[in-house]
């Protein structure tokens, strides 16, 4: 693999001095498509491009908003999906990634190079992120250039002119960087009301579950006290979509030292909800 990234890179080092003179005008384009909530806080972004000359490489470097965590990036079921190098350096402190994509490094193929589809566009990769921030209603996503390591939106090509193989670039148009987030998991139907379940196991050894209902976006807090008040641990503390949630408690405080057997409460605070509930822990 080390060897396949090393010759991505060279030929994405000598694209510049071998581009050819011509105007390739802005009939390539580069897209982000729209969300698909897999779950309450998890979400897919397809990209695709559309162009209409085989395409050997791509350097696909992207930003995004904060209060979102990119968690990967995957290629299958693309027309990508059979390149010799697919790479996507994920740089989530600075809500980057960079992909890299080429289709023959090793050994020449039968069917070399991305040809354009029939419909005029082809689908390249799906973004999986998990959203962190529920107030976050428009999820902006943009190229960025960088010079160490060099880095910008492109598009590489191979031709033959006068029976010499030619490298040249194209810098496409960028479309649809504003992905609405308002649409949650389908089929997914909020509670009505504010709730706390009884855990479960219970008695429970060594963890359990814990289940609350969130009609709307809130503030949570889920704490776990001792029969004479003491706090034991917190197990949530943050904002929260709307929806049926489950926290597990493995049976630690605070420290991470198992708990002694015995009654325990958790209580939730959501908004101006709040419930306590009593548990049992048994060795």
């Amino acid at each position: 693999m080390k060897r396949y990234i090393a010759l991505a890179i060279a030929l994405l080092m000598l694209v510049v001095p071998a581009v050819l003179a011509k105007d390739l005008g802005n009939r390539d384009t580069f897209r982000v498509g729209e969300a698909s909530f897999i779950s309450e806080s998890e979400f897919t972004v397809p990209v695709s491009i559309s162009h209409d000359e085989a395409l050997a490489a791509m350097d696909i470097p992207l930003t995004y908003s904060k209060g979102v965590t990119l968690l990967s990036v995957s290629f299958e079921n693309t027309t990508v999906a059979n390149f010799d190098v697919k790479i996507a350096n994920l740089d989530p402190q600075n809500n980057r990634v960079s992909i890299g994509l080429v289709d023959m490094v090793n050994a020449p193929k039968e069917d070399a190079f991305l040809k354009p589809s029939a419909s005029g566009v082809n689908n390249i990769a799906v973004l999986h992120f998990r959203l962190d921030d529920v107030n976050l209603q428009t999820l902006e996503i943009s190229t960025f250039t960088s010079e160490f390591p060099a880095h910008e939106l492109m598009f590489v090509y191979n031709e033959v002119v006068d029976g010499v193989p030619h490298v040249r670039d194209l810098a496409p148009e960028f479309s649809g960087g504003s992905v609405s987030l308002s649409s949650r998991a389908p089929n997914a139907a909020l509670p009505t009301d504010f709730a706390l379940s009884q855990n479960v196991p219970n008695p429970f050894n060594p963890t359990t579950d814990i289940s609350f209902a969130l009609p709307k976006d809130s503030k949570v807090s889920l704490e776990i006290y001792n029969v004479l008040g003491q706090h034991v641990k917190t197990l949530v503390d943050d904002y929260m979509r709307a929806g049926q949630q489950t926290v597990s408690w493995d049976g630690t405080d605070v420290t991470g030292r198992t708990v002694a057997s015995g009654v325990y409460f958790y209580k939730l605070n959501a908004n101006e909800f709040s419930q306590t509930k009593k548990m049992m822990m048994l060795k």
